[in-house]
């Protein structure tokens, strides 16, 4: 009963994490390649471009550093609060402040990291529940460096094209992120909790009674070695499809709304360039004096 509920609640992460960041890839691209579309879509963007929207993601995978500890200790809701508490002044800040709004943007992913961390280590190294949290605590401290990134860029975005490219990359990047966050949770899932699914030479601990937290366990070092190997090449084949998919997804909106992917970018590297040959003008004219 205990891995069912665990499989339930890993796929239903996987489909909320997944839904909430696509989204997030949409919006950022449209806001990116289109401003113009920002007038007439202006209510519906500025909806989804909700810096609590934005913690959707992060709100969505907040349990999943504790699954394994959730059918058998009633301190759950404990664990879960320290990361909430960030968000809770949020929406009562004022609109543009340079520092605390990023930080209280970006906790929650950290505190998350955190305590992923501390169950891995929990774990001995012959459960494959340790990979799959040492992994879960670097994908969340993947998307917390774009997170921050994105926040601390979002007030200067609209100064210099500069600026907004990097909100841009820092947004794909926290988009990307939480997809893959999305599909290593429902691969963890079926790994972990699906007979058909355990590697071979691994098995899962039926009598992992008496408070214990349901553990796949490999006896022997080949074969845990051999699982973790192929875990993290599943885990490379989603990096590879996000990124296709931002991709896609770029080309996609610029299409629809008829942007020159080409004349967008010899823009920018003609800013930049003019940007660099400015600096090196006003160099030489301080060395000359």
């Amino acid at each position: 009963m205990a891995e069912a509920l665990l499989l339930a609640c890993h796929l239903a992460l996987a489909f909320a994490l997944l839904a909430a960041s696509l989204s997030h890839l949409l919006v950022a691209a449209v806001s990116h390649l289109s401003p113009s579309s920002l007038h007439s879509h202006h209510r519906l963007l500025r909806l989804l471009r909700h810096p609590l929207v934005r913690l959707l993601p992060p709100l969505l995978a907040l349990p999943f550093a504790f699954l394994p500890l959730a059918p058998t200790t009633p301190l759950l809701p404990l664990l879960l609060l320290p990361p909430l508490l960030p968000l809770l002044p949020l929406p009562f800040l004022p609109p543009h402040l340079p520092l605390l709004r990023p930080l209280l943007l970006s906790l929650p992913l950290l505190l998350l990291a955190r305590a992923a961390g501390l169950l891995a280590a929990s774990f001995p190294a012959s459960d494959l529940q340790q990979h799959a949290l040492a992994v879960a605590r670097l994908l969340l401290l993947a998307a917390a460096v774009p997170s921050l990134a994105s926040s601390l860029s979002a007030a200067s975005a609209q100064r210099g094209s500069a600026a907004s490219g990097v909100h841009f990359v820092a947004e794909v990047g926290l988009a990307c992120a939480g997809a893959v966050g999305g599909l290593w949770a429902a691969q963890s899932g079926l790994i972990l909790y699906v007979d058909s699914c355990v590697p071979a030479g691994c098995h899962r601990l039926l009598d992992a009674g008496g408070g214990a937290a349901p553990a796949t366990r490999c006896e022997v070092e080949e074969a845990r070695l051999r699982a973790v190997a192929v875990m993290d090449l599943a885990l490379s084949v989603h990096c590879v499809v996000m990124a296709a998919v931002a991709v896609g997804v770029l080309l996609a909106v610029a299409r629809w709304f008829g942007v020159d992917i080409s004349a967008v970018t010899s823009a920018g590297v003609t800013a930049e360039m003019e940007h660099l040959q400015g600096k090196g003008i006003v160099g030489k004219s301080v060395a000359q004096e």
